[in-house]
């Protein structure tokens, strides 16, 4: 058997085993609950989810709303900034290049936030990156005609959903670099979630040289391997819904004074159809309007003949726990600290450790992925001659630090570090911490004239107020020789 035959077994294989599993899965209706293995649909689980799953409960369904836009803010609490070099660069010191590529990174902060957004929502988002290289989206960029006029040439930023943009062709030659790559794109320019939109829902064939794709969780570089942040625990979405939904029904049908008439044995209809003014065939719809009369009004009144009216009501259970439970499960899959999510403070030790806790995933998610995210796009721009390389072809982007002590802290921190310079002082004779080292507590810049005081020096001795004046004879102390003359 040559190679070619071998890799066509191979795949062949790998076909068989595909459909293999998806059989399996369907067999279980997507649980492994080897009892009961309809249970998905018991519970109205859906057993394979797309993009309008993700989408619907993130427009529809307040906690996964609410999810979403908390992860966004948080991250995206402040805008970051590229310098040119590794991470050690002093960042008090910008080049020109920093300066011109933090300037124009200032108009595009919107539309990356945006595609993060729709990141987080499906499996992956697109940047469509708009140049003026007069060539149709179809080609790649011209970066001759780029690269004479740099920043003007980009004329702007367009995040796409999931829905919007998806592969169409791929590079199937095995020689190639780009392997497995997309060689191209098609993009829907029909608004997603928006049925009243005028525009035409064109489809533009797009290069990869326009497309900078966001598809957080794939290890294995593939657009598709993203996961939405909705997917691990969309039931428990669906199980909030039930409980929220199904407490708020209970309490409108018992508000709604549904009525309930019970007529005795010698209730006379005919006498009663009489009283109300109908025919005893249209007895039943007199009742009708009169309850409905009753329930408009707050002074209406009913009349019975040998009956009475109740009101149709159930004692509703509190639904908080099972809501609480679900939430929790759903927060432990974002993952969002529940007090940070709802807004809910019980303690204060508790609601600090889970701010700690917050902060550390978005600072691990800014430093991860929206790093990535960044780096890939300063790299196009200068790989498509918008602006010009680094010097070092290295770039590092800067975060704010979300941990960093709030000013209350800082002072706090600066006061301990001083009753540490009294103690130590009084103890033993010189203090252990420097005054700029109090100061770096607090963020403030040093002190250059605490800098030029001798450490090593003895603090010079004090004088004694119980001792005599200066001119007075010294005695002599034993062991001290007399020097004559």
């Amino acid at each position: 058997m040559n190679e070619n035959s071998m890799k066509q077994q191979r795949a062949a294989n790998a076909s068989i085993e595909r459909d293999r599993g998806k059989y399996l899965s369907s067999l279980f209706s997507g649980t492994s609950n080897t009892k009961r293995q309809r249970l998905y649909q018991e519970f109205g689980y859906p057993v394979e989810l797309c993009f309008d799953d993700f989408y619907r409960a993130y427009t529809r369904n307040a906690i996964a709303g609410a999810s979403v836009q908390r992860m966004i803010d948080g991250c995206w609490e402040d805008n970051p900034e590229v310098y040119e070099g590794d991470d050690t660069k002093d960042a008090t010191k910008l080049t020109p290049w920093d300066k011109r590529v933090n300037k124009l990174l200032k108009r595009c902060w919107k539309q990356i936030k945006g595609a993060d957004r729709r990141n987080l929502v499906g499996r992956y988002s697109a940047l469509l990156i708009q140049i003026k290289d007069n060539l149709p989206w179809d080609q790649p960029v011209d970066t001759a005609v780029v690269g004479r006029t740099n920043e003007k040439a980009l004329v702007k930023l367009i995040p796409a959903w999931e829905a919007q943009i998806e592969p169409v062709e791929w590079d199937s030659d095995e020689q190639s670099e780009t392997f497995g790559d997309v060689k191209m794109y098609s993009f829907v320019e029909l608004p997603v979630g928006n049925s009243r939109d005028p525009r035409p829902g064109r489809v533009i064939n797009v290069h990869p040289d326009r497309v900078i794709i966001l598809a957080e969780g794939s290890e294995d570089g593939s657009m598709t391997s993203g996961r939405s942040m909705l997917e691990d625990g969309f039931n428990k979405l669906l199980d909030i819904e039930k409980v929220s939904g199904g407490a708020s029904e209970g309490f409108l049908k018992n508000a709604s004074r549904q009525l309930n008439f019970s007529f005795s044995k010698d209730t006379n209809f005919s006498a009663l159809a009489k009283a109300l003014g109908v025919t005893e065939g249209q007895l039943s719809d007199a009742l009708d309007n009169q309850v409905r009369r009753l329930n408009d009004s707050t002074d209406s009144a009913t009349f019975m003949q040998e009956g009475t009216a109740s009101v149709l009501s159930v004692a509703a259970a509190d639904p908080e726990p099972t809501w609480r439970t679900a939430l929790s499960e759903w927060c432990a899959t974002v993952p969002i600290p529940m007090k940070e999510l709802v807004g809910m403070q019980t303690g204060e030790r508790a609601s600090t450790e889970d701010g700690k806790s917050w902060a550390r995933t978005r600072m691990s998610r800014r430093n991860g992925f929206l790093t990535e995210v960044i780096t890939d796009l300063v790299t196009r721009f200068w790989t498509l001659g918008i602006i010009p390389a680094p010097a070092s072809g290295e770039i590092t982007v800067g975060w704010s630090d979300l941990l960093a002590p709030s000013q209350s802290e800082k002072i706090a921190n600066m006061s301990a570090m001083a009753d540490v310079a009294v103690k130590t002082t009084n103890a033993l004779g010189r203090s252990a911490i420097s005054g700029n080292e109090v100061r770096a507590q607090g963020e403030l810049q040093p002190d250059p004239e605490l800098d030029d005081i001798d450490d090593n020096q003895p603090p010079a001795k004090r004088p004694d107020p119980l001792a005599g004046d200066d001119d007075e004879p010294e005695t002599t102390q034993p062991g001290d020789t007399e020097v004559q003359d």
